[in-house]
């Protein structure tokens, strides 16, 4: 598998088939299409670089002609085709810029701003800026707080500028690769300047790989000593990646290996990829939040939400002598919908997902860079109101100290209360001027917003929020997207990536693939599964392909997995630890599923010896009983059951059923009736109760019973329908099962002509 380099900004295909063939080796067809491309586009000015490439090619095929042996052939035509890479990859990003206004105007922007990237003047800046500001401390307060304000204003500028400056470069080079790298472990510069560099590496090279940029973030990841640096190099570098690169730069293989020799780098991965799910479930968890919690938590409160602003609603003064209790019982409901909301948030859900994402439209997130800048008080966007000690501000001040918000949620919590202070009611205010209490649903120490998950965590929850509300998102390759046409993991399934088969990081794919199964997240859960290397197919690996191929998900079965069975995933489970019910129960139900009903009778009487007392299972053998005519020996089973379990339905679903088969129609009847007559009717019980009808002679009751069952299953049909739906529904199900019991084909017409007249009766 391959990645698309060039997903977003604005596609081409012939570049993309460009790289296609690089991507297969084929340099020559590369190279060929590539100078047909630059005829095409001449402002490119693709044919110098392309001219010396191939001139070297040209020289390197000569002499091979010739005979010459040359042992470093292989080294000479890798580098070519890296060579190749980068000329398309910069042809790429140039072809965006003239051919997206999105890409055009950051590039005017950029060069109307007139900076000097180059290492002395740019390292300069980021330290002078430190120098500055502790030099403020030597001066007066009034005087410091005034420079103080313009100094992060004309760096924060600046900062914006670097951030689309790194995320529109072309491919580096290793001495500007090596300069980037020293910045960002320099105790001279700025960590929040660090975080923000970061970040806009990741997008680079999310969007078009660069074995240099990528080689920054692996390295900083391991050398840097801050953990929020850290973390952040470590997601940039992951999903970063990209599948197929490591066979054109076969350093971001050696990279990657070097990591997993590390068995901590091994743990931060397995939590990463567990926090990204958790991610990708924010728009339900918000679903969740609204329909669930939030109606009971606005219908106890005291306060309204007006066109006017936040207003507190009359009190009804009869309410205490009335109902004494009621205040107490609406303040415990209150707290329950908060406690839910809290244990949503402790298992990891982004839970202000839904409320902040109606708080990104402020002018605030026009620069892409500050959907990644870290929340610092000093910022231009919220130093006015943040700044204050007293009232409003020291409520937002414990709110962002305390409150387990990502960065981006709390500038935006910042504006928004900045635009509406005025109109909160009197009693809120007073509650800020106090010092308030916290509005977050848990409250985080400072303890742990240092922890490395912590961080992760809410970096992520920034990420997905520009990834997801973004205006112009369509730009840029987004990771949270699902898998694409050409079947490929989507980037948030990074332990699907073929880097990290056959290598240490191999021992915690059962970990997540459970966490998938066990959130049906099947699609994902095929995707690594078809990951393992040969050596890893242990008993864990076939329970959970059989259980992922089971559910017989679209997109599961065109995934690699698809090319195994879900019987044969238990099958080889059952043979590594026979005596385990769990294997034998899958393989079971998965034969049953296949319709191969004598092997799932053996398979479930296996799984009888073993758990002689396990009621579903015995239920199921008699199922399979059942349907190979065994019904003698079904209902021994059913009686015992019917005993054991009296007034169950399902037994009396099977027994019913047995009981039609073996011609006892009046007793299947009577329990037929029982069971249609209930409030637990289910449409199988309709329908059984009709061929129990059929065979015993009563047509007319038969028709009935099938005409209810259309009714029901199909409120909406046409007249006309019907018909289509009988044949489908109910004869073509047990054609044979009825056939065998002596209905003929007339008998079957003449039953579905019956069946149209009692419903248009």
């Amino acid at each position: 598998m391959t990645q698309q380099y060039l997903i977003t900004m604005e596609t081409n295909k012939e570049l993309d088939d460009i790289l296609r063939l690089i991507d297969n080796r084929r340099l020559s067809g590369a190279m060929e299409a590539l100078a047909t491309f630059g005829c095409k586009y001449p402002e490119l000015n693709i044919g110098e670089r392309l001219d010396s490439i191939r001139g070297d090619y040209e020289r390197m095929a000569g002499y091979w002609s010739q005979g010459y042996r040359d042992p470093q052939l292989d080294s000479i035509y890798g580098e070519l085709l890296r060579r190749v890479y980068r000329l398309t990859a910069d042809t790429c990003l140039r072809y965006a810029t003239t051919h997206s206004s999105f890409m055009a105007g950051i590039c005017r922007r950029l060069d109307g701003a007139g900076r000097d990237w180059s290492e002395d003047v740019l390292r300069r800046s980021l330290e002078t800026f430190v120098t500055d500001l502790a030099m403020l401390g030597l001066e007066p307060e009034h005087i410091g707080a005034a420079r103080k304000a313009g100094i992060h204003a004309a760096h924060q500028q600046m900062m914006n500028d670097l951030f689309d400056y790194i995320w529109t470069s072309p491919q580096w080079s290793d001495g500007m690769a090596a300069t980037f790298e020293q910045i960002l472990l320099s105790p001279t510069v700025d960590v929040n300047d660090q975080l923000l560099i970061v970040s806009a590496l990741m997008l680079s090279t999310m969007n078009i790989f660069d074995i240099c940029k990528f080689r920054i973030l692996v390295n900083v990841y391991r050398r840097s000593v801050d953990d929020s640096v850290r973390q952040r190099a470590l997601v940039g570098w992951v999903l970063s990646m990209g599948q197929g690169r490591d066979a054109l730069f076969a350093e971001q293989r050696q990279l990657v290996d070097g990591l997993l020799a590390d068995g901590q780098v091994c743990a931060e991965l397995t939590e990463l990829q567990i926090q990204l799910f958790y991610c990708m479930m924010a728009e339900s968890d918000t679903s969740t939040i609204q329909k669930e919690i939030m109606p009971e938590l606005l219908k106890h409160n005291n306060l309204r939400i007006t066109p006017g602003g936040i207003e507190e609603k009359a009190e009804d003064p009869m309410q205490d002598i009335l109902d004494p209790e009621a205040s107490e019982r609406n303040m415990e409901k209150v707290e329950e919908s908060f406690r839910k909301m809290k244990d949503m948030q402790k298992a990891g859900s982004d839970i202000y997902f839904g409320g902040f994402s109606q708080m990104k439209r402020f002018p605030f997130f026009d620069s892409i860079s500050n959907w990644f800048v870290p929340f610092y008080p000093e910022h231009p966007a919220i130093s006015g109101i943040y700044g204050n000690d007293g009232g409003p501000a020291k409520f937002l001040k414990n709110i962002v100290k305390g409150g387990m918000f990502c960065d981006s949620d709390k500038y935006s919590f910042v504006i928004a209360f900045k635009q509406v202070v005025d109109r909160i009611p009197k009693s809120m205010r007073e509650m800020f001027d106090n010092g308030g209490a916290l509005m977050g649903v848990i409250d985080a120490s400072s303890e742990m917003q240092q922890t490395p998950a912590y961080i992760r965590r809410f970096y992520l929850q920034n990420l997905y929020r520009f990834f997801r509300l973004y205006p112009l998102r369509g730009s840029f390759f987004n990771p949270f997207d699902h898998g694409d046409a050409e079947n490929r993991p989507a980037g948030y399934v990074f332990f699907a990536n073929p880097l990290f088969r056959g290598t240490q990081l191999e021992s915690r794919f059962g970990e997540i693939a459970a966490f998938m199964v066990k959130r049906k997240m099947y699609t994902e859960a095929a995707y690594l599964l078809g990951n393992y290397s040969e050596k890893s197919h242990d008993y864990q690996y076939y329970m959970l392909s059989g259980a992922v191929l089971a559910s017989r998900d679209r997109d599961v079965m065109q995934s690699k997995l698809a090319e195994h069975t879900a019987e044969e995933c238990f099958r080889h489970a059952v043979e590594l630890r026979p005596d385990e019910p769990r294997a034998v129960l899958g393989h079971a139900r998965s034969l049953f599923g296949e319709g191969r009903y004598a092997e799932a009778r053996d398979a479930y009487a296996t799984l009888l010896r073993l758990q002689p007392d396990n009621m579903a299972c015995a239920l199921s053998y008699s199922v399979c009983l059942t349907n190979l005519e065994q019904y003698d020996e079904a209902m021994k089973v059913l009686y015992r059951l019917s005993y054991e379990h009296a007034g169950n339905s399902n037994v009396d679903r099977v027994m019913a059923r047995a009981l039609t088969g073996s011609g006892k129609y009046e007793q299947a009847r009577n329990i037929y009736e029982r069971l249609c007559g209930s409030d637990g009717v289910e449409n199988e019980d309709i329908i059984n109760s009709g061929y129990c009808e059929w065979l015993s002679g009563n047509n007319l009751s038969a028709a009935g019973l099938f005409a209810r069952y259309l009714k029901k299953r199909y409120p909406q049909a046409g007249l006309g329908s019907y018909g289509e739906y009988a044949e489908s529904d109910i004869i073509m199900p047990e054609e044979d099962f009825l056939k065998g019991h002596g209905v003929t084909p007339t008998e079957i017409q003449l039953m579905v002509d019956l069946i149209c007249a009692t419903i248009l009766r």
